[in-house]
């Protein structure tokens, strides 16, 4: 019983120094060391911000507002910067405090947050209002100091929720000055350098032409392209604003006599037409050059980079549209093609197949299904049937390319109903590929249109697989066919004289 006693005080003494260890190590808290938590300092829908206003501690002020016309600077005409606009709502609407600072400060000016503070304010669509103070960087750099009014706690926060208060005004300015929708664009008119003049069109929903300086087809990518330097501009630098009543003097960014005038137009909306006047000297140092800018209309001079007139000065060529069949495989759903003769002497693979879509599944004109993949790889292979060289836009003689009377003609009939022939002539010259295996190649065209092209041989080559599985098909149908006619006589043939079970 001692021994039991014995152990039970030595077990209680550890315990009571085990404590007191742990009470040395680790004091009881500062209540004047910042807390941490989880707070959160504001929680809105980004969608109900309709007002910003920043005030800095030298007085100036800022003001973003949503208008029917999208967030403007207010007292100007300015478009706000969208980048700053998304970037208020993306970090202050559901804002967490980091840590709780202090929540009766002596001198708030220890964490920037007296004079020099600056002063924000959101405003709500319901009418309510939400405010605070952005201070300083904590020691660490990593949070900002911010204390939310009326209120005297001072917080941290993240520091990406309110670095951005004191950049430069221009940065809550939109930089993006000839901005829109590619998509809306119905045509590009630019007078360029040396006399030159480029002029596209728009013919379709993905189909484009050139006007001038020649008439051909554009490939969309291009001129979406070109579309897409115009729209994503974006102002290095805010040169001058030209009050409305003053005259805008504009020789000294050579706007007067620009070196190229490029004119955007839309279906919906009037015309955007973009100066480019005088390139600004440069070195080495500088990442590209640029030139001075404004848009027709505006009253704002600009400095950009003007690297982008080099795709408006390409050779006029490298924008011909090279997928001349104008229809995407992946939308064909009937074709109809034949083969006329043998691509090949001794060859007597000839005939004609129809195929169609019926839901997800590929048919014969019998309606049976098709195995296997060739009318899908038919059908990629005469929508992207590509030009490697242009040959003739308005030949004498189809028959120099065994056009007049093609070796293939194959329709193809896309979701919309829209419908294109493909004709295809006379071996061309055949080209060197990796590890010089020859490429061969025929003439090709279509119908209705006067282009000559040069194309691989590789569409032939599927027709003729998809001739082979039409012939086997229907060899078995015969077959079968025979085997039910023999069966059918030999059912309706009479008994022999005597005969019976």
């Amino acid at each position: 019983m001692k021994a039991f006693r014995g152990t039970l005080i030595v077990g209680l003494l550890l315990l009571l120094v085990i404590g007191l260890v742990v009470f040395v190590e680790k004091p009881p808290e500062d209540p004047k060391k910042p807390q941490d938590l989880e707070r959160p300092l504001f929680t809105f829908e980004k969608q109900d911000l309709v007002r910003v206003h920043v005030r800095r501690a030298d007085g100036t002020e800022v003001a973003l507002k949503e208008t029917d016309d999208g967030w403007l600077i207010e007292g100007t005409d300015f478009p706000a910067s969208r980048t700053m606009v998304n970037r208020v709502k993306h970090q202050l609407h559901d804002l967490t405090a980091r840590a709780e600072v202090i929540q009766d400060a002596d001198d708030p000016a220890l964490y920037g947050l007296g004079a020099q503070a600056i002063e924000v304010s959101l405003f709500f669509r319901d009418g309510s209002e939400r405010r605070f103070r952005a201070g300083d960087p904590n020691p660490s750099s990593v949070s900002y100091y911010i204390q939310p009014t009326p209120g005297e706690t001072i917080y941290t926060v993240k520091k990406s929720a309110v670095d951005y208060y004191s950049l430069e005004l221009d940065e809550f300015r939109e930089r993006r000055f000839a901005s829109f929708d590619s998509k809306d664009a119905d045509g590009i008119e630019a007078d360029l350098p040396d006399g030159q003049r480029l002029h596209l069109q728009r013919s379709g929903d993905d189909a484009w032409e050139m006007l001038e300086p020649v008439e051909m087809s554009v490939a969309r990518d291009k001129a979406r392209a070109l579309l897409g330097r115009i729209a994503v501009l974006k102002a290095r630098e805010f040169v001058i604003d030209f009050p409305e009543d003053q005259d805008m003097d504009l020789a000294p960014y050579g706007l007067d006599a620009p070196r190229a005038r490029i004119t955007v137009r839309f279906g919906s909306r009037d015309p955007l037409t973009l100066r480019l006047g005088a390139a600004i000297p440069h070195d080495d140092t500088d990442d590209e050059p640029r030139a001075y800018m404004m848009v027709e209309g505006d009253r704002t001079v600009y400095i950009a980079k003007d690297a982008f007139l080099e795709d408006f000065l390409e050779d006029p060529a490298s924008m011909r549209l090279r997928r001349f069949m104008r229809i995407a495989g992946l939308d064909v759903v009937e074709i109809d093609a034949a083969l006329h003769r043998p691509p090949e002497p001794g060859d007597d693979l000839l005939g004609d197949v129809k195929l169609r879509m019926i839901g997800d599944v590929w048919q014969w004109d019998d309606g049976l299904p098709v195995p296997g993949s060739t009318p899908r790889r038919l059908a990629m292979r005469i929508g992207g049937v590509e030009a490697e060289e242009f040959i003739d836009d308005s030949p004498a003689n189809l028959g120099v390319y065994g056009l007049d009377l093609p070796l293939a003609t194959l329709t193809a009939t896309d979701d919309t109903g829209t419908t294109r022939t493909l004709l295809i002539g006379d071996l061309g010259p055949s080209r060197m590929g990796p590890e010089d295996r020859t490429i061969t190649r025929r003439y090709a065209m279509v119908e209705g249109e006067p282009s000559v092209y040069l194309v691989e041989h590789g569409v032939v080559e599927v027709l003729e697989d998809a001739l082979r599985e039409h012939g086997r098909k229907a060899r078995k149908d015969d077959e079968k066919e025979e085997r039910l006619r023999a069966m059918e006589e030999a059912r309706q043939a009479p008994l022999p004289e005597g005969g019976g079970i």
